[in-house]
């Protein structure tokens, strides 16, 4: 028997491919069978409004808009548009985020460490104001800290940063492959 954890990670996993699969057909000049008349060369728009952050953490909100405008961008199957002309429009709000220690060495000092986020997003196409996808996508992201005491608070800072960019990049993959599956 799957349990509701099971379930969604499978339906994730089943989203995540699908999404591979459809921008690796686009990368190959190939054409969905339905797709948007002109779709070939011409992307869909899609406004990406900047996140609301409901945490304590701090730019996460900034950090997450800009990793998915920056995906948008390199994708071939969206355009990313700043103004109100877009057919659709995504709108997100950053509902969770929790840091805690993962690992400790033989003195109790954490050396690991894992942060977790999730992410509501909803998409909503701009003449009828209705919502097209709602949906929370969770994201990830380990990474270690210094055992040595020189420096320790900038490397230990930079790692942290660096673990949120890769939490960033994560969601805005899942969000990539959820919106081309949604909209194409």
């Amino acid at each position: 028997m799957v349990d509701g954890f099971g379930r969604m990670r499978q339906d994730i996993s089943a989203l995540l491919t699908l999404g591979m699969l459809v921008g690796s057909l686009g990368g190959c000049g190939y054409t969905l069978v339905g797709a948007p008349s002109g779709t070939p060369g011409k992307r869909l728009p899609l406004n990406i409004l900047p996140f609301t952050n409901q945490t304590r953490e701090p730019d996460l909100e900034r950090i997450t808009t800009a990793a998915l405008r920056h995906a948008i961008v390199q994708s071939q199957m969206f355009v990313f548009t700043a103004d109100g002309a877009s057919v659709t429009r995504l709108q997100g709000t950053i509902r969770r985020f929790i840091s805690y220690p993962l690992a400790l060495n033989s003195q109790d000092i954490v050396v690991e460490y894992r942060i977790d986020a999730a992410i509501y997003i909803r998409l909503i196409e701009a003449s009828t104001q209705q919502p097209l996808l709602e949906q929370e996508i969770s994201s990830s992201a380990v990474y270690l800290v210094s055992r040595s005491s020189t420096d320790k608070v900038r490397e230990d800072v930079a790692a942290r940063e660096a673990a949120l960019a890769r939490l960033a990049q994560q969601f805005a993959d899942k969000c990539l492959a959820l919106l081309a599956i949604t909209l194409l």
